[in-house]
């Protein structure tokens, strides 16, 4: 079978792989939006403006800034300007994405939801916008973003004392204050409209440009990075212009604020929306023991004294050393060989604190006595010692000795 025969696949064969478990569908290469793209015959502004690196990140960087300041419409006027002249995959698909076709089901169920909440008061929501992890293996359907909500209190991370820079900077810590202790409050709320374009921003295999030469272009930026760039953004754009919707049209309970972004979507951005509640007034029982502390003439009185610490004082006593009563090698060596005998154990003598004797009791030392000469004694009149018994050697000497 020669080359081309074997390139010859029936559709019905590739019908019946696609339904294989491990099928991977690979896009071809003349398909739109993956390799080939139709480059306009004059470039368009935002290709010279990305041609440089700094001209990218001061672009970039502004819409970033409007962002985080809350001027999404601004953002969005300006992504909006710059989609017009492209014309590819992505650009289409952005610009049938108004803010009108982005839905949020399950926002207006909050406040009676919390209603029936007995936990303590809420004072910020989270919302941010994420995408399963491997979805571009998946092209038989579109795929809509993951809206992850949380609510929180002030019990663990003081939401309520917090600017909004503050919130925004511990946003980018690597652990927020917050992390893991959202309430537990049965709330669910989705959000539909970003799957056409959502799904071919994560098709899209020109999300880089690599400025080298080898990009297919000259003397502009391709036209395909410039869309996918332009439809991250404007991706994060209408998101953060639902969430400004739905909180003008139903807020949050008690004033809490709303901390909102995107998670690896390329586009990346935290802000809040909200403003920030005031402290609550002390109610009127806190306010007549705060009058009754300061006095009849208003001025605050001295705080109490701290009081003073109590030391416990214990007798030392000096550790018991387990290592005392372990025998060496060479006595439990000897024990077992029978080479010592054994002695029997002396109990410890009992601890008892020696008194001191009293003045009068005490008897002068006696005076040094001479020792006496010594008396050479014959050896035949000396008493002899017996015999040893013989000696085994011990266990490694009767082991690895010779006879």
């Amino acid at each position: 079978m020669g080359r081309e025969e074997r390139l010859k696949v029936d559709d019905g064969d590739v019908a019946n792989a696609a339904h294989h478990p491990g099928f991977v569908h690979i896009p071809d290469a003349g398909t739109e939006g993956v390799r080939t793209y139709h480059e306009p015959a004059e470039p368009r502004p935002l290709q010279i403006t990305f041609l440089s690196k700094e001209g990218e990140a001061a672009w970039t960087d502004h819409i970033r800034r409007l962002l985080g300041a809350g001027r999404f419409d601004e953002a969005a006027e300006i992504l909006e300007n710059d989609l017009a002249g492209f014309d590819g995959r992505i650009a289409k698909r952005a610009k049938a994405m108004p803010l009108d076709a982005i839905m949020i089901e399950g926002w207006d169920d909050l406040d009676e939801i919390l209603a029936e909440y007995e936990g303590p008061a809420i004072t910020a929501v989270t919302a941010g916008l994420a995408n399963e992890p491997d979805l571009v293996f998946d092209t038989s359907q579109e795929h809509e973003p993951t809206l992850m909500f949380n609510l929180y209190s002030d019990d663990v991370f003081d939401f309520s004392s917090r600017a909004d820079h503050e919130l925004i900077e511990e946003c980018h810590a690597e652990m927020p204050g917050w992390s893991g202790h959202d309430e537990d409050v049965e709330f669910y709320v989705s959000i539909e409209g970003f799957a056409p374009l959502n799904s071919a921003l994560i098709q899209c295999k020109h999300i880089h440009f690599l400025r080298d030469g080898r990009d297919g272009v000259e003397g502009r930026a391709p036209g395909g990075y410039c869309e996918y760039v332009l439809g991250c953004w404007l991706r994060t754009t209408r998101f953060l212009q639902a969430m400004q919707r739905e909180m003008d049209a139903h807020g949050l309970p008690g004033g809490a604020r709303l901390i909102t972004g995107t998670v690896g979507m390329n586009a990346d951005v935290a802000t809040v929306i909200g403003a920030k509640a005031e402290a609550p007034a002390p109610s009127a029982a806190a306010t007549s023991l705060l009058a009754a502390k300061r006095g009849a003439t208003g001025a605050p009185l001295p705080e109490d004294p701290a009081p003073a610490a109590t030391l416990t004082m214990k007798k030392w006593e000096p550790k018991h050393d387990p290592l005392a009563d372990m025998e060496s090698g060479s006595s439990l060596r000897q024990r077992l060989s029978g080479d010592a005998p054994a002695q029997p154990a002396t109990p410890a003598p009992p601890l008892v604190e020696p008194m001191a004797p009293a003045p009068e009791a005490i008897e002068p030392e006696p005076a040094p006595v001479e020792p006496a000469p010594e008396v050479a004694i014959p050896d035949f009149l000396a008493p002899q010692d017996p015999p040893p018994p013989p000696s085994r050697g011990g266990f490694f000497k009767r082991l690895f000795g010779k006879r």
